[in-house]
């Protein structure tokens, strides 16, 4: 037993130590209910030799610990349970009552606004223990019906402005890792390396966005960005998209917007549905259709294995185009994602990247980071065109998410802070909004205040409590904290005011796959399956049971047998399934009943 709880606090810290050699945030509970995504990215940040070390290490310490348990001699004589029972009650007491009295008298704390700082400030087993039981948001003191009436009352009067909405698409568009780098002292460009971003920022709108994470946490900048709630006040470390939201319907501007104006409302991210629990997250939080990566065709894909972004475009206006009504679509970037090679710049060099240190493997890393916020860039520059080019009103706010997880020295940004991005509102309609910094959760007010619009109860909020000048008052994040808790832990005694929100009943993908014919070529011994909306994730299933499917075109796919020719009796069950990289099933075609069209001998 001794050696087992060494060993898993030896890899526990070990992991944190690897997580920070990618990553500024360290690592938490969290990360270990994320392990299935953890698995489906290990090709991009560990080569097969570093996979198969890993592995063979964790199988070889289980083995250890078994050899330990056969071998070591066991204890003889008579074991005092009763005795080492109160050993054990006594040492929990001694240690619960002191880590109480070290919150309430502030030498730690059980809240951390920074976790990275935490880690340092508190050491890693605190800290990781606490974000093991620190989860979702405490009961407010004096947490009462009441309590909310008043908050609802002071805000309820601000939605009765006389203000003609304007009620343009909305487009967010989240960039990963997505900044200027010429705020970064000690390296060098050949040419600007956003010419079109920073252009925009002339023209329209715009300012710092201060986001809640730095070098990774792209989910809870995008949580933050639509539902005006603050991360930091759920659990350490905590996503909500991977915890209370997967099953709890959620305030956000695509409820709102939904309910208030009948909007269409529409996610699209270029990697797999499943990464942070979006799949159902998305329902919770108002969205009709979530297009993932599974359900793209022609996309790019990086040296390092991400999705380029230069397919974004076409999704957001096929999402706009899908109906009649207005639309909010969210779209979330991952090019600009890590890990950013060493060895080699593993790139297409547009902008040529020096740094005065002179270090090599961080020069091809800033190397490799700059180029994919070029090409980034220049998909934006095309998505504006194809805006205008249908010639309807619009907005498009574009962010990036959080600084990249790469080494910077303290006090290298000359402009902004590390837990700064840039925001743009770009738009056909005129609109008339100050330059501004704000932080994530300041977006959604801003935004639909600008629009005239009326807005959701955590908007209002904002504008009865917030106060921009120090950055919002403790009466403000405190009253925002109760009603967070009301809304997702709570009674919901707000909703006795406004009226519930509800999950949506999802759909994967703007298109439907569907399945037209199959049929057997008796001279290749190939299944060839005909139909619409194919893509590279489209998986045949015959009675059930998958099998390796070769994508041909969108109308097109086929099982082409490696040795003998493919087995189907007349009558069986022909389906196809969007299968994602970890084999999960996302979503089935119809069926057919495959008939035997081959002529008898």
């Amino acid at each position: 037993m001794i050696c087992f709880v060494l060993a898993a606090w030896l890899t526990m810290g070990i992991c944190n130590c690897v997580v920070l050699g990618y990553r500024i945030t360290p690592f938490s509970f969290i990360d270990v209910t994320m392990i299935s995504d953890v698995f489906s990215m290990m090709d991009i940040y560990f080569n097969d030799f570093q996979q198969i070390l890993i592995f063979s290490g964790l199988i070889i310490l289980v083995i250890l610990i078994v050899i330990a348990f056969i071998t070591i001699p066991r204890m003889k004589g008579k074991l005092h349970f009763v005795k080492a029972s109160v050993v054990v009650l006594i040492s929990f007491v001694v240690v619960y009552v002191m880590t109480i009295l070290s919150v309430k008298t502030t030498l730690i704390a059980d809240k951390f606004t920074n976790l990275g700082t935490a880690y340092k400030n508190y050491g890693f087993a605190y800290c990781f223990a606490n974000s093991v039981v620190d989860v979702g948001i405490s009961k407010p003191d004096g947490y009462s019906e009441s309590m909310m009436n008043n908050f609802f009352d002071d805000t309820y009067h601000l939605d009765d402005q006389n203000i003609r909405a304007m009620k343009p698409d909305i487009i967010i568009l989240q960039l990963e890792s997505f900044i200027d780098i010429g705020r970064v002292s000690g390296i060098n460009t050949d040419i600007e390396s956003i010419p079109n971003f920073k252009a925009f920022e002339e023209e329209y709108p715009s300012g710092w966005l201060t986001v809640p994470a730095i070098g990774a946490g792209t989910a809870n900048t995008e949580f933050e960005i639509i539902t005006g709630m603050k991360s930091k006040v759920f659990g350490a470390g905590e996503y909500p998209y991977k915890t209370v939201l997967t099953d709890t319907p959620c305030e956000s501007m695509a409820q709102v917007l939904k309910r208030r104006y009948n909007y269409g409302t529409h996610a699209i991210h270029n990697n797999k549905a499943r990464f942070y629990s979006r799949n159902e997250s998305y329902a919770s939080l108002g969205f009709d259709t979530f297009t993932s990566l599974e359900y793209m065709t022609d996309v790019n894909y990086t040296q390092t294995g991400w999705a380029k972004d230069d397919c974004l475009p076409d999704q957001i206006i096929k999402a706009l185009d899908s109906d009649e009504q207005q639309d909010f679509v969210l779209c979330i970037s991952v090019q600009g994602h890590g890990r950013y090679p060493k060895d080699q710049l593993k790139c297409d060099e547009h902008v040529k990247v020096t740094l005065d240190s002179g270090d090599p493997e961080l020069t091809n890393q800033f190397g490799y980071f700059v180029n994919q916020c070029y090409e980034m860039d220049e998909m934006i520059k095309e998505l504006k065109i194809r805006l205008d080019e249908r010639e309807k009103p619009y907005v498009l706010v574009m962010y990036g998410d959080h600084i990249p997880a790469l080494t910077f020295e303290e006090n290298q940004f000359t402009e902004g802070s590390d837990n700064q991005t840039e925001y743009v509102i770009v738009n056909n309609i005129g609109l008339e909004m100050e330059d501004r910094d704000i932080y994530t959760y300041e977006m959604s007010d801003y935004l639909m205040r600008g629009l005239g619009m009326k807005r959701g109860i955590m908007q209002r909020l904002h504008e009865a409590y917030f106060s921009p000048a120090d950055g919002g008052d403790e009466k403000f994040k405190d009253i925002a904290a109760d009603m967070q808790y009301d809304m997702l832990y709570g009674e919901g005694y707000i909703f006795n005011r406004i009226q519930p929100y509800k999950a949506t009943d999802i759909k994967l993908g703007l298109d439907d796959i569907i399945l037209e014919s199959v049929e057997y070529n008796e001279a290749t011994g190939n299944l060839v399956v005909h139909g619409e909306n194919f893509t590279p994730f489209s998986r045949v299933l015959i009675d059930d049971t998958r099998y390796d499917t070769t994508y041909v075109d969108t109308e097109t796919i086929m099982v082409v047998p490696e040795t003998e020719a493919i087995q189907i009796e007349e009558g069986a069950t022909v389906e196809v399934a969007q299968i994602d990289k970890d084999k999960h099933e996302l979503t089935r075609s119809n069926s057919i009943i495959y008939e035997d069209n081959r002529e008898e001998e």
